[in-house]
């Protein structure tokens, strides 16, 4: 066998190893070259809370991935380009079937979790950011953002069956396509059929799914310029919600709200759930929109209603009647 050769099976062997190593074993591999677009990548790190895949052609594609077990303390919604809701940005993409993972507003980013008990250890999640060799074309395609999706879900089933929690892919079948991304078309008063049915208002939204543990909706007039964001955080991004946003201290009671910004609360099986509508910023006046607290109080009880009835939670806790001091 000639050295080159013999490098190149040697190598390859040395590479398929580091993949099946790579954060301690837990890392669904199979879709990765087809994500990243090579067909040699190789892994860094065997520490499931902070490790990678890297393209060794040239370093032009790689995904990071972090998988915890309880509480932590990395920027789950910052990575998804999520943290800064008020600006009225992206909305979350759910993966669809019953998955419990969502597609970033930041291409090529993903999460998803699994409750895993509320004694010791706590839920598993999965945090993604893929960085494809073409710059990340591929995962604005249907094709793209489904495989990104199996390797979120895949890797949370690796990580449920280590710790003994039941697989969130279990009896839902394999992820063959990702809803469509509508979070661009306007819908007037009266069209929405996702994220924000049932609500007396223009909006942008998503398709609604069971099991997405972040929705977004966002308010609109009727021209489509955005006015209010609707949120609801299930399990970890509940926590996520309470550290990472600007309206992060407000959030940290049951219930509340008053000056363009309300929340409120239910109880789920699969743990906490928070539920938001907020005022979003005016970059044109360099201001917060106006708040108008009819429209926006009956649109959360409308939004938190239909998400909890879905995830099958208890009835989400009643707003205030009288409003506190502007918080915008």
């Amino acid at each position: 066998m000639g050295g080159g050769a013999l490098y190149a099976t040697k190598g390859g062997w040395l590479d398929d190893r580091s993949l099946a190593s790579a954060c301690d074993g837990l890392l669904e591999t199979s879709e990765l070259k087809g994500l990243l677009g090579t067909d040699r990548l190789r892994g860094e790190g065997t520490a499931p809370t902070h490790c990678r895949v890297i393209d060794l052609d040239d370093g032009r594609s790689s995904l990071r991935a972090q998988i915890f077990r309880g509480d932590t303390s990395e920027m789950l919604l910052g990575t998804m380009s999520r943290a800064d809701q008020h600006d009225g940005g992206g909305l979350v993409i759910p993966a669809g079937t019953g998955h419990p993972v969502v597609l970033g507003a930041q291409p090529g980013t993903a999460s998803g979790f699994v409750p895993c008990g509320r004694g010791e250890g706590g839920p598993v999640t999965v945090l993604m950011r893929a960085m494809p060799k073409n710059g990340g074309e591929s995962l604005d395609e249907p094709e793209g953002r489904a495989r990104l999706a199996r390797v979120v879900s895949g890797t949370l089933d690796r990580a449920a069956e280590r710790w003994g929690c039941e697989k969130p892919g279990k009896a839902k079948g394999k992820i063959t396509e990702i809803p469509e991304d509508t979070s661009g078309v306007l819908r007037q008063a009266g069209e929405a059929t996702g994220t924000c049915a049932g609500i007396d208002s223009s909006s942008y939204e998503t398709s609604a799914g069971g099991a997405a543990p972040i929705e977004d909706c966002q308010l609109a007039d009727p021209s489509g310029a955005r006015l209010f964001r609707l949120s609801a955080y299930y399990g970890p991004y509940v926590k996520a919600a309470r550290q990472e946003t600007l309206r992060r201290k407000e959030f940290r009671t049951d219930v509340g709200g008053g000056g363009g910004v309300w929340w409120t609360t239910a109880d789920c099986p699969q743990g906490d759930v928070l539920y938001t509508v907020e005022t979003v910023w005016d970059g044109e006046r360099n201001t917060f929109r106006p708040p108008s607290p009819k429209l926006q109080k009956d649109a959360l009880k409308t939004f938190a209603e239909r998400s909890a009835a879905r995830h099958g939670c208890s009835a989400p806790e009643p707003l205030p009647t009288k409003d506190g001091p502007s918080r915008s």
